[in-house]
């Protein structure tokens, strides 16, 4: 690319998040990439707009402030309309395969969004402080970048998803999984974020003969549970793995374990190191 200049750049173990200053009419060419696994989608947060084209589909166009979803398996390019910079953010193809069905099939510019805001304020502070980060936090930020990334390709295409109740509950459970590593995040703010009531939301989930705050309960389970038998984390104490998973303290992770019918957290974290 040229009239580009790359200003930060920053790696959270297999995501990669940089930031660019383009002058007006600098253009960016992203070409097919093989499918080898080793391939990466990119998402663009500009402060200017952009243009995005390719081979399969018509010219968009970005306003200030949208999401540009990349994927790697189509050639894009991309135009800056004016002088500024743009934030990218790569990320393992690998890490949305589970929702490949439902995303777009080209480049596509995302309408801003809560979540949408939520990653962009999130990158700008990756690559705008200077904090020393660790194999362990690299390995949280990593995660928690690739799951807002899936937030936010799953609220940008609930068209593709089931119509009426299912397409609720897969938000519902989307919404869920990007925010259970926050311990203010419940039953009460996700319907606020579903725009339902609690009582509306608790019966979406016991149509499937399930409730909402299980749900939770048992996606905070298996974050925890990942982050024990992760050795990067294997400095973090039950404590903090406790923090980390969405869980007030220590007290409230083995509480979850027991209703999970799990033993003691320790208990389960000497049997993944054996």
């Amino acid at each position: 690319m040229t009239q580009e200049q790359l200003d930060v750049a920053r790696r959270f173990h297999g995501v990669l998040a940089t930031g660019h200053t383009l002058q007006a009419g600098a253009e960016w060419w992203w070409p097919v990439r093989p499918a080898d696994g080793e391939e990466s989608a990119v998402i663009l947060i500009a402060e200017i707009p952009l243009t995005i084209s390719s081979d399969e589909s018509p010219r968009q166009q970005a306003p200030p402030g949208s999401l540009c979803f990349l994927r790697p398996h189509h050639d894009t390019r991309v135009i800056a309309v004016g002088s500024g910079t743009v934030m990218c953010l790569w990320v393992p193809w690998s890490a949305l395969s589970e929702i490949e069905q439902v995303l777009p099939s080209r480049g596509e510019v995302i309408a801003p969004s809560p979540l949408g805001r939520g990653l962009e304020a999130f990158l700008s502070s990756l690559l705008t402080q200077d904090a020393e980060s660790t194999a362990v936090t690299d390995r949280l930020v990593e995660r928690l970048l690739a799951e807002m990334v899936f937030g936010v390709l799953v609220e940008a295409a609930p068209h593709v998803l089931h119509d009426g109740e299912a397409a609720r509950l897969e938000r519902a459970r989307s919404l869920m999984l990007t925010r259970r590593a926050e311990r203010d995040f419940g039953v009460v703010a996700l319907a606020r974020d579903m725009h339902m009531s609690v009582r509306q939301l608790q019966r979406l989930f016991a149509a499937e003969g399930s409730a909402p705050a299980e749900e939770l309960r048992r996606i905070r389970v298996e974050l925890a549970r990942e982050l024990m038998s992760d050795a990067d984390c294997a400095p973090l104490g039950i404590a903090e793995i406790a923090s980390h998973s969405g869980f007030p303290d220590a007290a409230g992770l083995r509480r979850a374990f027991a209703r999970s019918g799990l033993p003691s957290p320790r208990v389960v974290r000497r049997a993944g190191r054996a």
